[in-house]
Order: C-alpha cells, then sequence, then structure tokens
C-alpha cells in the first residue's frame, strides 16, 4: 500500500513539473533535421540545485509526437540519483531509469547528454557514460510511421538544449576534451619533477659515495655562475607555474573562440539587414517620371457596388446600382429611367441628376412627366363679338406660348 501510494504521488510530481515546460519551436525544428539524419545527441550545461530542496524531481525536456500520441518525458531525481525516462504512447506508460551515483541533491551538474542510437539511450554526466537502455521504438521508426511528420519540443526555460549529431561533438562543446588535455599536460609535468629530483638525489648520493681520490672537476663544471647579467623585464618562471599558465592559455584561447563565433554571427546579421535595406521597396526615393498611376485594384474610386474599368487617363466608374443617381463615384438616392417616371410615349435620358424627360407629346402640354390634352383656345371665347373664328392653321401669325399668360392672334371683320 505504501508503495502504491509512493508511485502515485512521484507520477502526480511529475506531471506537475511536465505542466512547466514550454514549446521551443526552433529546436523542435533543430531536432526533427537530427532525427531524420539519425544519431542525436541532446545535452545540457550547469544544472544547478533548486532553491526548494524538498523538490527532488525536475522536469529537464519532453518530446512528443502528436500524430501517434507518443511522448517521451526525462526527469531529473537528486533524491534517488538518477534520470527517469516516462515514456506514454497508446495509453500506456513506460518507466526506464539511468542511474547517476555521483550526485546528490546540491550538487552541479556540469554537463549532462542523452545519446540516441537506433534501439539505444545512453546517459552521459560530467563527460563520462553512467547507464543506457534499449527501447522498442526510436526516434526515426516514430517519425517516418507518420502520416505528416512533426515533432515538438517542450523544454525548461532555463535549461537551453543543444544538438549535435555524434557524441565527440557533444564531448567537444562541453569542453571535455580540454579537461583530458588539461590532466594530461599536469600529469606528464609531474612525471617530470619527479625525474627531475630523481636525478638530483642521484647526484647527491655521488656525491657522498664517491671514492677518496676522486677528483671533483666534474661536478664544479656544472656549477651555474652566480654573477651572471639577468634582464629585468623578463620573468624567470619556475616549473610550479606551468600549470597555471597552461591553464591560463587554454581559457584565453576558448575565449577567443566565442568572440570569433560571436563576430561572425553579428557579420552575417549586418549583411541580412544589409540585404533587406537594399531591397526595400518603400525605403528607396520616388521619382517624378516613375510615380505609380492609380487603377482599380489600388485605389478604387467608385461607390461600392459600382464596376470599375481601367483607362488610359485612370480608373472610370460604370453605372450606380438601381434606385440611385450619379457618376459612378458619388452615388445617391433618385428616380431614374428604369422606374418609367416619363409620360407614356415620352423618351426618357439617365443623368448626373436623374431621370431627364423629353417635352410632351403634340396636342398635349406638360413637362414630360405628366402630360394633359391641349384645351382649344377658342371654347375660352376670347375673340370679341362680330370676330370670325377661324382654324388656327390657317393663321399664319398665330403662335402659342408655354406660359401663364396665353396671346392668340385674331382675324376681324
Amino acid at each position: 500500500m505504501n508503495w502504491l501510494c509512493f508511485g502515485i504521488l512521484t507520477a502526480l510530481l511529475c506531471l506537475s513539473q511536465v505542466a512547466s515546460l514550454s514549446l521551443d519551436p526552433v529546436a523542435s525544428a533543430e531536432l526533427e533535421q537530427h532525427i531524420k539524419k539519425g544519431d542525436c545527441v541532446i545535452s545540457m550545461r550547469h544544472i544547478r540545485p533548486r532553491r526548494k530542496l524538498h523538490i527532488p524531481i525536475e522536469a529537464l525536456f519532453m518530446i512528443d509526437f502528436p500524430t501517434l500520441k507518443h511522448k517521451m518525458s526525462f526527469f531529473l531525481d537528486r533524491k534517488q540519483q538518477r534520470v527517469t525516462l516516462d515514456i506514454s504512447a497508446g495509453g500506456s506508460m513506460d518507466s526506464l531509469h539511468f542511474e547517476i551515483p555521483q550526485i546528490n541533491e546540491t550538487s552541479t551538474i556540469r554537463s549532462l547528454a542523452l545519446h540516441f542510437h537506433k534501439n539505444r539511450i545512453a546517459l552521459l554526466v560530467d563527460c563520462k557514460e553512467t547507464s543506457a537502455h534499449d527501447i522498442e521504438m526510436n526516434l526515426t521508426k516514430l517519425y517516418t510511421q507518420m502520416d505528416d511528420p512533426m515533432v515538438k519540443l517542450f523544454r525548461e526555460r532555463k535549461y537551453p538544449l543543444h544538438f549535435d549529431g555524434n557524441v565527440d561533438g557533444a564531448l567537444q562543446r562541453a569542453n571535455c576534451q580540454k579537461g583530458m588535455t588539461r590532466r594530461g599536460n599536469r600529469r606528464m609535468l609531474k612525471n617530470k619533477i619527479s625525474e627531475r629530483e630523481k636525478n638530483k638525489k642521484r647526484d647527491v648520493r655521488n656525491w657522498y659515495n664517491q671514492e677518496p681520490g676522486t677528483s671533483v672537476d666534474h661536478y664544479r663544471q656544472q656549477e651555474i655562475p652566480l654573477d651572471m647579467d639577468r634582464r629585468g623585464d623578463i620573468p624567470i618562471m619556475s616549473g610550479d607555474c606551468e600549470d597555471a599558465l597552461a591553464k591560463s592559455l587554454s581559457d584565453l584561447m576558448a575565449l577567443v573562440k566565442l568572440l570569433r563565433e560571436d563576430i561572425a554571427h553579428q557579420r552575417q546579421e549586418i549583411a541580412y539587414l544589409r540585404m533587406l535595406l537594399e531591397n526595400c521597396a518603400g525605403c528607396k526615393e520616388t521619382k517624378g517620371d516613375n510615380d505609380i498611376q492609380p487603377t482599380c485594384r489600388t485605389s478604387n474610386p467608385c461607390y461600392p457596388g459600382v464596376e470599375c474599368y481601367d483607362n488610359l487617363s485612370g480608373p472610370r466608374c460604370g453605372r450606380c446600382p438601381l434606385g440611385m443617381v450619379g457618376d459612378g463615384k458619388i452615388c445617391k438616392p433618385g428616380v431614374t429611367c428604369a422606374d418609367r417616371p416619363c409620360y407614356i410615349g415620352v423618351q426618357c435620358h439617365d443623368t448626373v441628376n436623374g431621370a431627364q424627360c423629353d417635352p410632351c407629346p403634340l396636342g398635349f402640354e406638360g413637362d414630360g412627366r405628366s402630360c394633359t390634352k391641349q384645351r382649344s383656345p377658342c371654347l375660352d371665347g376670347p375673340c370679341p363679338t362680330g370676330s370670325i373664328v377661324v382654324p388656327s392653321q390657317n393663321v399664319q401669325h398665330y403662335q402659342r406660348h408655354y406660359s401663364s399668360s396665353r396671346k392668340y392672334s385674331v382675324v376681324t371683320s
């Protein structure tokens, strides 16, 4: 029962730690490229202990294949001195443990790397392989089984991930080779000093054990005069400082390498910005002879719903929509010929201001929209008594005016 409770608490703690991971699109794309090639090494550096020591489990990163619902979650358990791999596939959960006997709850891990080679996963801590396990499905097989291959990588924000194609590149990134060379130099220096001490002891022993009468001129020739001139600008370094000098030179070379890489990145960024500025159309000055002519696509002046046509002189608008009048650019509600506002038989014309009707037919009077039959003026009795009324077509000087006051020409007897 106690083991069951402990397992449940551990699972809940792992789930809470996974929730703190965030998606890294750049790292996901880089991991996808290494999975396509085959082997992949994911490394982290300078993993410091948590401030809250009562939380021993810490999430490192998670690889998610969303289409297959397959996840690989890696946790660091300082209390149990191991790295735990939780594999979630098809609703089932399997766990693998990579032992790390050298760590505790307050130690700092200088480098931690996971080497994915076929179906084998190996853990390297501080440049040494600690443990390895075999899994059923490797990253390459999982990637090729998906119809739409996609990999998502979630990681802890304070621990950036580094990717390499082989173990040598990961060890070189963690300065493991430099440490081995430094230890080798220290060992050679120690052997050299021990040989020097042996020779000195042998000479002293031979000096005291020499036979009587033996000349000591051989040893006197090896004496160095003390009154020789020495330059003060050249310091004399003993063998004890050689190790410090080698360490300083290696640190200086590492710093120069970092500066060289940083300058190379800055040079690439400056070249990219220069290319953007040179190819930017908005940054160039516009010339008078190269003015951009307006078109219906760039600057449509027509009323919404009115068709636009491109001409040499510029955009041209069609007719206003039904029930509206205007020039196509400005349309407002009005009467058009489609509404048939004119009298029967009177021709209608659409204008900018609306429908315009022709004059009324012969024998009718009005404004073309409303026409009334013209009445005979003789019925009103305009002629004086005794005058002769004749048809108007026989009177050449008879005129009709469309005004409020009518005038008639009358033939008197």
